[in-house]
């Protein structure tokens, strides 16, 4: 589709990207404050703990669509970032709606539940993102709530339910897990390709 709207049958590069379970536990044992969990963390040990981490790959995508769908320019474009943004955020929902029927469980083979732990990998995010409140768990204070009138949170969003929006460098910056736009580690070691990328570095965005 994409190459569709852009008129070109040429190859996109990839950047180099790590889904091993050690670059999940990193940013776990940063939710617990630990050099590392007893025993490492493993996204591939079971279904809530795989489900966990590409509910949180979901979420940068959802939240990264809407932050860029009012500056891409063209009405082919829109649609299409429209339509891909849209799509993932229905599969954002199905992983959440996944994540909160097993909320009060334990996490294998650990004591914590899963609402806690979408709690702490929530807090990491944000951190690292450095841009507020934009990532949360299942279970939240009353003022992250929808309208400030729940606690549970299948759905994340703002105080009108809306998606919150990210953009670059907090994509970049947690991604990297260092919390910082140019320095590469993480999902991508080897940092990202493309002209955005390097007007960041060569501006030093950090």
């Amino acid at each position: 589709a994409i190459k569709q709207v852009l008129r070109s049958n040429l190859p996109f590069p990839g950047p180099q990207l790590d889904l091993s379970a050690q670059v999940f536990a990193g940013f776990v044992n940063l939710g617990f404050n630990v050099s590392t969990l007893s025993p490492p963390f493993n996204i591939y040990a079971n279904t809530p703990s795989f489900v966990l981490a590409a509910e949180a790959i979901s979420a940068f995508t959802v939240q990264y669509y809407a932050g860029i769908i009012p500056s891409i320019v063209g009405d082919e474009q829109r649609q299409l970032v429209a339509g891909i943004g849209l799509n993932e955020a229905a599969a954002f929902g199905v992983l959440r709606t996944i994540l909160n029927d097993g909320v009060n469980s334990t996490v294998p083979p650990y004591t914590f539940t899963m609402a806690e732990l979408t709690n702490r990998t929530s807090e990491v995010v944000n951190r690292l993102g450095g841009c507020g409140v934009k990532d949360e768990g299942l279970i939240v204070p009353f003022q992250l709530g929808a309208e400030n009138r729940t606690t549970s949170n299948v759905v994340p969003g703002d105080v009108y339910s809306l998606a919150h929006a990210r953009f670059e460098r907090e994509i970049l910056r947690i991604v990297f897990g260092t919390g910082n736009a140019t320095m590469p580690g993480g999902l991508f070691p080897d940092g990202f390709i493309g002209a955005l990328y390097q007007l960041i570095l060569n501006l030093k965005l950090s």
